[in-house]
């Protein structure tokens, strides 16, 4: 059996565009972990057996709406704390891109790209530690799925 092609961790990464180039999207420094979650929301019936409604009935279900959110953390990067305070302390969401693979990797590369509000930003630090920053995110409308070409 032949062994699959995996990714790196590092590579699974929040981006952000930059606000002062339109189009160009950054990796604020710091964060080590990434998990991106994809829910579906649905709505449940009971259905019954028509023939015997004495029967335990089969739940179906609807799909009401799709939702996406991110969660990351790692250490606090001096440069970075700047654009964190500014990713956050906005009314409006801000354009995104989460990564499996290298961002120029055209053969095994995906990204899913769309809006979203960083709803929590946590700064920590903890007495002989290096601070620590944590935040989540949560999609503004419709995350894309896109590979990535040349």
């Amino acid at each position: 059996m032949a062994k699959p092609k995996t990714f790196r961790g590092s590579l699974v990464a929040l981006y952000f565009e930059d606000p002062d180039s339109a189009g160009q999207f950054l990796k604020p420094c710091g964060l080590t972990e990434h998990t991106a979650t994809f829910t579906k929301n649905m709505n449940e019936v009971d259905v019954p057996d028509c023939d015997d409604p004495d029967l335990p009935s089969w739940i179906e279900r609807e799909v009401s709406s799709l939702d996406f959110s991110v969660t990351g953390s790692g250490v606090l990067a001096a440069d970075a704390v700047d654009k964190w305070w500014d990713i956050f302390n906005r009314s409006e969401s801000v354009r995104a891109r989460m990564y499996i693979g290298k961002i120029d990797d055209i053969a095994n590369g995906r990204y899913w790209a769309g809006n979203i509000h960083v709803s929590q930003l946590e700064i920590s630090g903890n007495r002989g530690e290096k601070a620590q920053v944590s935040l989540t995110a949560a999609s503004d409308g419709e995350m894309t799925y896109h590979e990535i070409t040349a």
